[in-house]
């Protein structure tokens, strides 16, 4: 071995260069033709490798690999994973089912992550998990209706409060969504009524916090429309975990990107976004289906509005 070949190698390339320098050596001693029949390689290659050791020794056999390959990505899908990351903010799994159901194109979740930094996108923010307690025992319930969880969003309309209340059906996401004026007994009663007539299936159970909107007349209510009810425990939100995470899509989805001056015109959005939610944004939690499509899967005779 010559001082040229004991000069160090990335660990990464020593098989490579061993290799390399294994054929170079064949074609010294026998010749480029011979050794190219032997390898099964151009003779141009092996006469590169060979000039290059020459003249710089092993440093000359190292792989010499662009820093940056040209993407094998179409440009009219980057342009939908540029749209996909800064527009709607997804990630690369939610952009993979994205562009699966909306425009009939695959990609792998890695591919779509490299494309999201060859493009120079910024990460996600990171969810404050930490800061909210966890449900350790995650559960779902077998068939829609079984467990309905209900909630109420405070949000601001040109100034003034507003009461976004919520129920969403633990087996299926479907979701019901009114906006009220006030937040008490008299609004929870009637999205009592509005719940039912809205949801394709009976509800057996309905469970909520014990926010003062909720009283006992209320729960008597529930339990007279032969409804099972039942509180959560006292700062637990995590048992009402789905009706929560939803109002987190709420404000990243709808609200946040929409201004209203007047309470009717943000209540009449709600009722779009609603049907937007249940209709067409396809949830992760159901593994790329939208809440109507596992619905209709579990209940095919429901009537869906």
């Amino acid at each position: 071995m010559t001082k040229a070949h004991e000069e160090p190698v990335a660990t990464r390339y020593r098989l490579r260069v061993k290799q390399r320098l294994a054929i170079v050596e064949y074609a010294v001693a026998h010749s480029l033709l011979a050794a190219s029949r032997r390898f099964g390689l151009d003779r141009k290659t092996i006469r590169e490798w060979r000039d290059r050791w020459r003249q710089q020794g092993i440093v000359g056999l190292i792989p010499r690999y662009p820093a940056r390959r040209k993407s094998r990505v179409p440009e009219d899908v980057m342009r939908l994973l540029e749209h996909a990351r800064r527009e709607l903010g997804y990630g690369a799994p939610r952009t993979r089912i994205w562009l699966r159901r909306v425009h009939k194109r695959d990609l792998p979740a890695a591919t779509i992550q490299k494309a999201f930094v060859r493009l120079g996108l910024p990460r996600l923010p990171r969810s404050r998990r930490a800061s909210h307690p966890r449900q350790l025992r995650l559960f779902e319930m077998p068939n829609p209706g079984d467990s309905v969880q209900v909630d109420v969003k405070v949000i601001k309309i040109n100034g003034k409060k507003a009461y976004q209340y919520t129920a969403l059906d633990d087996c299926t996401r479907f979701r019901v969504l009114r906006l009220y004026r006030e937040l008490n007994q008299r609004s929870s009663l009637d999205f009592l009524c509005e719940l039912r007539r809205a949801l394709p299936f009976p509800v057996r159970r309905l469970q909520c916090d014990n926010g003062t909107e909720f009283p006992l007349a209320f729960s008597l209510s529930v339990q007279e429309a032969g409804i099972r009810h039942r509180y959560i425990k006292p700062r637990c939100p995590e048992q009402n975990g789905k009706v929560e995470r939803s109002h987190r899509v709420d404000n990243e989805e709808f609200w946040t990107r929409h201004t209203f001056t007047a309470f009717d015109p943000a209540a009449q959005a709600l009722l779009r976004w609603e049907r937007t939610y249940n209709f067409d944004r396809f949830s992760m939690a159901l593994h790329g289906d939208t809440p109507v499509e596992k619905l209709t899967r579990l209940l095919p005779a429901a009537k869906v509005a």
